[in-house]
């Protein structure tokens, strides 16, 4: 199929989605559906048309049905427009991201976001949250150490006992280490606690495994601090972001453990 058609195809479902959905919901003729949609019999009689032209409705006595192709392209057409209601519902957290940011459609398809434009920090803290306190083990990489947050990772690792294996930029490394190094310190005495250091990281991302099973999510940051988080339970959504945090983790760097001492 050349360019040209696809447009056209393309165009015809934007324009006619609400008549194929019709006949695939139900066979009808054509009066049926000019009585079930809300537009003019002229409008019904162009859509069939154009559907039949694209392969998408055949008729037969009378009664309009939708082809195989036309079911197929109907659930096509569905999924993008969610998945571009997906990402319109996310563009207040992808707005503090970099253009050539990666991140895989995948993680985006049946997300939820929470902007701080949207509500203040509060919310989003409160999520970011709840994912480490009833989290069995985490994993994941950060570029952000929020007090708030290295407060529930703490009680995590010290308290609860949870696995915790993270990256961390550079920054919140030194960062931890000079605002935080009593709490580091005891975090890094438990064996179940592992920090590697990298450069840098567009996001954070980080796989919380729950007890209704694992949720990915992303912290986003402006230079005002906290932007907002994506997060998403889906297993493509998080067999993606387990592959980025593998592979943000080749290029990271061990860090030699502090004393407990050094408090």
């Amino acid at each position: 199929m050349v360019r040209s058609e696809v447009d056209e195809v393309f165009d015809v479902l934007a324009s006619r989605a609400d008549v194929l959905d019709a006949v695939v919901r139900q066979p009808q003729t054509t009066a049926q559906l000019a009585g079930d949609l809300p537009v003019s019999r002229s409008t019904v009689d162009r859509g069939l048309r154009e559907l039949e032209r694209a392969g998408f409705v055949e008729t037969n006595g009378g009664v309009h049905r939708p082809t195989l192709a036309g079911r197929m392209a109907l659930d096509t057409y569905a999924h993008f427009v969610e998945c571009l209601d997906d990402i319109d519902a996310a563009a207040a957290v992808l707005d503090s991201l970099d253009s050539d940011a990666r991140l895989a459609p995948a993680f985006l398809d049946g997300c939820d976001a929470i902007s701080v434009s949207d509500g203040g920090s509060g919310p989003a803290l409160s999520k970011l949250t709840s994912f480490v306190e009833a989290a069995a083990s985490i994993r994941g990489c950060v570029r952000g150490a929020l007090p708030s947050q290295v407060d529930a990772y703490y009680r995590a690792v010290v308290e609860s006992g949870t696995p915790v294996d993270l990256v961390a930029t550079d920054d919140v490394v030194q960062r931890l280490v000079t605002a935080y190094r009593p709490q580091l310190a005891e975090a890094w005495s438990v064996d179940s606690f592992s920090l590697q250091s990298v450069d840098s990281l567009p996001y954070s991302l980080v796989v919380s495994d729950l007890p209704d099973g694992p949720v990915a999510f992303l912290v986003a940051y402006s230079e005002r601090g906290l932007a907002g988080l994506i997060y998403n339970d889906s297993r493509p959504a998080v067999s993606w972001a387990r592959r980025r945090i593998d592979d943000w983790r080749t290029d990271a760097a061990p860090l030699p453990r502090p004393s407990i001492d050094d408090r």
